[in-house]
């Protein structure tokens, strides 16, 4: 994300998403100490559920750049693309979140969404199921 604002001003992206650490101090996974960090460094373990549930785990190419994005227990996540995964974000942001979620509520607000959307036995939700455990939210 922010590959084309040159913040950092070395052309180095605003946010990682494959592998949210390449920064230096965001999240990949969820850990109990994930909460006393900073909301910018924290909300990695989001971006990369997002990264996993729509462009999956591994390595690949897009748009000519290379990336490759590890599941904390190595399982491999087949991703349902950016426009699936927007609207199963989308809805569970309005309909499931509220002010207090955290990221099991999140986990269950976007299994939720996905069900709405999709149904309890779709590939997206099974997807939804994956990519949290990928980034080890149960």
């Amino acid at each position: 994300i922010g590959e084309k604002i040159d913040i950092n001003g070395d052309g180095t992206p605003l946010r990682y998403m494959d592998k949210p650490s390449k920064d230096g101090g965001s999240a990949d996974y969820w850990s109990s100490s994930v909460g006393g960090e900073d909301v910018h460094y924290s909300s990695g373990v989001a971006n990369h559920f997002f990264y996993l549930l729509s462009e999956g785990s591994g390595a690949k190419t897009i748009g000519g750049v290379d990336y490759d994005s590890p599941t904390k227990d190595g399982s491999t996540v087949t991703g349902i693309g950016r426009d699936k995964a927007l609207q199963i974000w989308y809805k569970a942001l309005t309909s499931y979140f509220t002010s207090t979620t955290d990221y099991a509520d999140a986990r269950k607000g976007t299994l939720s969404a996905a069900t709405d959307l999709y149904g309890a036995d779709s590939a997206e939700y099974k997807a939804v199921e994956a990519a949290w455990t990928g980034v080890d939210v149960h």
